[in-house]
Parts: structure tokens; sequence; C-alpha cells
């Protein structure tokens, strides 16, 4: 068993001895409410348990990674490169590392990270073509893993272009009747509108001295890149989330009408999680997917059934996603935790509800040329996305009251 395996190992019994520990938390205070203490105890394995399941989903990736990894250089091995083929495989493995697998998914491409030319827009030999295309579409798997409507299964439409374009939306659907042997058929048709999705712009500039990049030990191109592409990522989510649909996409909660609420401040009660999960007809639940804010996962840890069971059902296995009412919890700090009025819980098959723009992927160049007088590398970061609600039969938004 590898090193990376026996971490997984002992990362997930760590998580389920917390989980029990957290039950037995539970049990103890039946019919009271936690003392100061007992809520201390319960944040502390709280934010263990956060911890730990973030550790497990890392380390399964690395795994992954790992055996891909095995297996492509022992293909290379068996084909016999040299050692400048070599070195340069071992660049694209490096991207790869830094990117990650989309939600388990094979790469378009290898990725060749390249850092001895200054990649400039619209200069092939000066490595734009590699930008365009290979890095791009490693980029926008990374955006995807740090969007929370694009985990929760929103619809994805890539463009090559900005322009406009306009998507039916659904309103309402056909009403059925039972009629007799020779009744006139009631007429019914589904009625539609449309929405356009733009191409809203999310872009930074990065630079940083030569003196930095030639004498630093610390990786930094490679550091670069991942943490412009993850403050975009979270723009782009916040936006799709709660938008205002005016400059900015229009977000899921925004945007959807059919609402529960809640009798208590602030607070849910499991019928009322029921009344929510219902909120829906069934044909949308099959597929539906919870979002909610970190603190209200942690509040709902807590609820039980009429017989005393806990709703929530932790993931039993590394990398197995938790569930409430048998269906996948997604956690998405851009959801409204909480409180008076807030609409704190998003429940909904989003594949149908909702659909994401993303043109062309993410740009990324770097220009030796931009600060030559400061002697300064810029890198700049260009995404365009937009979002917009399209059956709102298909969520719902859970409001407190």
């Amino acid at each position: 068993m590898s090193g990376t395996h026996i971490a997984i190992k002992r990362a997930f019994e760590a998580r389920r001895k917390n989980q029990d520990a957290l039950q037995a938390l539970y049990v103890e205070a039946e019919g009271r409410d936690l003392t100061a203490e007992e809520q201390g105890k319960e944040d502390a394995i709280v934010a263990e348990l956060r911890d730990l399941s973030e550790r497990e989903i890392e380390l399964v990736d690395l795994s992954e990674k790992e055996a891909r990894a095995a297996e492509y250089f022992a293909a290379s091995a068996s084909a016999g490169v040299g050692e400048g083929q070599r070195e340069e495989n071992e660049k694209r493995h490096l991207g790869e590392v830094l990117k990650g697998i989309a939600l388990g998914e094979e790469r378009q491409a290898r990725i060749e990270l390249r850092d001895d030319v200054a990649l400039v827009a619209g200069t092939a030999t000066d490595g734009a073509e590699l930008v365009e295309t290979e890095l791009s579409r490693s980029l926008v798997d990374f955006l995807q893993e740090g969007v929370g409507a694009l985990q929760a299964n929103a619809r994805v439409i890539m463009t090559s272009s900005g322009n406009p374009i306009t998507v039916p939306t659904v309103a309402s659907h056909s009403t059925v009747a039972l009629e007799g042997e020779t009744d006139t058929i009631a007429r019914s048709a589904p009625q539609f509108g449309t929405v356009q999705l733009d191409a809203y712009k999310y872009a930074v500039l990065v630079q940083a001295s030569r003196e930095l990049l030639e004498d630093s030990a610390f990786p930094f191109v490679p550091f670069v890149i991942e943490q412009a592409t993850d403050e975009i990522s979270r723009l782009i989510s916040a936006q799709l989330t709660t938008g205002s649909g005016t400059g900015q996409p229009q977000g899921i909660d925004l945007a959807t009408t059919n609402t529960a609420t809640s009798a208590a401040v602030g607070a849910w009660t499991a019928d009322e999680l029921v009344d929510v999960y219902h909120g829906i007809v069934s044909r949308y639940r099959s597929n539906a997917v919870w979002m909610l804010n970190d603190s209200t996962v942690q509040a709902f840890r807590k609820l039980k059934d009429g017989d005393g069971q806990y709703l929530w059902q932790p993931g039993m296995a590394a990398g197995v996603p938790d569930m409430l009412f048998g269906k996948r919890v997604v956690t998405d700090n851009d959801v409204m935790a909480l409180g008076t009025g807030n609409e704190s819980v998003i429940f909904g098959d989003l594949r149908r509800a909702y659909t994401v723009r993303i043109v062309g992927g993410m740009d990324v160049a770097r220009s030796d040329d931009f600060a030559f007088d400061t002697d300064l590398v810029t890198w700049r970061f260009v995404a365009r996305a937009d979002g917009a609600l399209v059956d709102e039969n298909a969520v719902v938004i859970g409001s407190n009251a």
C-alpha cells in the first residue's frame, strides 16, 4: 500500500471517529441545549470533520494522479525515450498535478508548462498557441472544481465567441386531464420564454519582479496560475449563486421565485426541510442536490426525524459525499447563512434549472514587455461567463422567517 493510500485510510478513520464523537455528544445532550463546554467541543469536532473531508478529497486526487503518472512514465520507459524527452514529460505531468482533473474525467490534452518564453497573445512562436488551447482547457477544469453551481451539475454551454445567445426557458408544463371516450380533449401547451446569456469578463493582471522569478526557490509560476484561477473562480461562483442579473449573471438564489419558508426565525426543522424537498416534483428530485452554506451544514447535522435518527448521512467511504434525505450536499458559502429573512437553502436539479455559459475557456498570457521599464513580468488572466435560470420548476429556495 502506498503512502498516499495509507494517508487516505487514516484520514477516513479519523473522520469516522469524529463523527461518532459528535453523535455521542448529541445523544448525551438529548432533550436539552448544549452547555458552553459542549458547544466548544461541537465546534472543534465540526471544524476537524471539515478539514478531514477536504484532506480526503486532496489525497484521493493525489492518488489518482500518482497512478496516472506511473502509467505514463512506464509507457515512456518502454518506448525508450531519451533524457530530454523525459524532462518534457515531467513538465507535462507537473502541469497536470497543478490543474487537476475535473470530476475524475480524462484530460483533453497534456500541459506543457513553460517559463522560458514570453507568452504574448498573437505570437505563435512565443507560445500563444499553447496558452490558448491546452492550458486554457485545463484551467476550465480548475474553474469547474471551484464554482458551486458547477459542482451542483448546472448545465454548461461552451462557446467560442462572446456574442449574446438566447436560450429557451420553461414557465409551465402542459396540464393533462382524464377524458371520457367521446369528450373533447382539452388543449394545454407548455409555456416558454427566453433569456439572453452574455459574456461578462472576469480578469486580473499579476506581476512579479524578474529577481523573484530567477532567485526564488519557490515554484512561483505554478502558484501564480493556481491562485489567480482560484480567485476568478470565487467571484464567478458568487455571482452564479447570488448575482443580480444586471451587469452580472442572474444568480440561482435571486432568480428563483419557487420558495418554502421556515416558521422559526433563522432555523429549520426536519419537517420544514421535508416541505423544501417536496417543493419540486418527483421527476426533478431524482437528480436534485442541496446547496448550503457551511454554517448551515453544521446546523443540519443535528437534525433528527420523529424516531430520533439523524437526517444527515455522512459519506461512508473516502470521497463519497454527505447526504441529506438521500441527496448529495454541495457546500457553497455564497449561499446565505441561516438568519432572519435569509434564503439559506437551495434544492433542485440544477442541470435542468440553471445554465452556465463559458466563453472559450480561460485565456492566460504572459508578457515580458508590458512593464519593460520596471522589469516586471506580467500575467493576464481573463475568463468570460454568464448564467441564468431556465426552468424554475426544477429548483426551490428555502427562506427563513
